[in-house]
């Protein structure tokens, strides 16, 4: 079993390289994560992580924002049917529209899925951190892994990592409960990802010896 996050990174650079406009990047990128969830689901991926957005991507222009949130909007309302679909993160920072819409498409999506797709919206470790102290602060004697883990962004130990664009960091979008996901930064712009990519990043990642703070076998 299998979880894989994925970063999807690139779209206002691949709009500007082709004299588009970024609407046209954000389509373009949507129609890339319905052949990329595909693609995971062949390779035996159990749960795929997608950042849609840090919180500071919310200071964003509104244009732009609104342009990301249709897109990734677009993307589970054409998948829901075909999965487990949730979403979590700084929820606040979302206009009620989109998040209403995402709360109606998770009702409907195929609980019994043995594929989960999860959106996590607004990625700031800092503040996941802070929100959940600020929950529990003097409601608990002790704050455990237990506690951190049900209520974090990502609510499992993820096992790969995966971030297009070029960048090679992580910003705000690390998963807490991760510490030993193995990551691989792509340079390919997500909209022009190809399976030969996608076949590249995971044949990396599967063969790391994965050690765990343990020593070699």
């Amino acid at each position: 079993m299998t979880k894989m996050m994925l970063l999807p990174d690139g779209m206002r650079r691949w709009s500007q390289a082709r004299g588009v406009c970024l609407d046209d990047g954000y389509t373009a990128m949507a129609d890339k994560l319905i052949e990329f969830i595909g693609w995971a689901r062949e390779e035996g991926i159990t749960a795929l992580y997608i950042t849609t957005s840090s919180a500071a991507n919310f200071n964003r222009p509104e244009p732009a924002v609104t342009t990301f949130l249709v897109a990734f909007n677009d993307v589970a309302r054409r998948y829901h049917g075909n999965c487990n679909f949730d979403f979590s993160g700084l929820l606040d920072l979302v206009p009620e529209r989109y998040l209403t819409e995402l709360e109606e498409l998770r009702e409907k999506s195929d609980k019994e899925s043995e594929f989960t797709l999860h959106y996590i919206l607004g990625m700031s470790l800092s503040r996941e951190v802070i929100g959940i102290f600020n929950k529990f602060n003097g409601k608990i004697t002790a704050l455990t892994e237990e506690i951190l883990a049900s209520n974090a962004y990502v609510p499992e130990q993820v096992d790969f990592i995966i971030r297009t664009g070029g960048a090679i960091r992580m910003s705000s979008f690390f998963p807490l409960m991760s510490p030993y996901a193995e990551l691989y930064f792509s340079p390919v712009l997500f909209p022009d990802m190809t399976r030969a990519d996608f076949d590249t990043a995971l044949q990396i990642l599967r063969r790391r010896e994965r050690r765990f703070g343990g020593y070699p076998a």
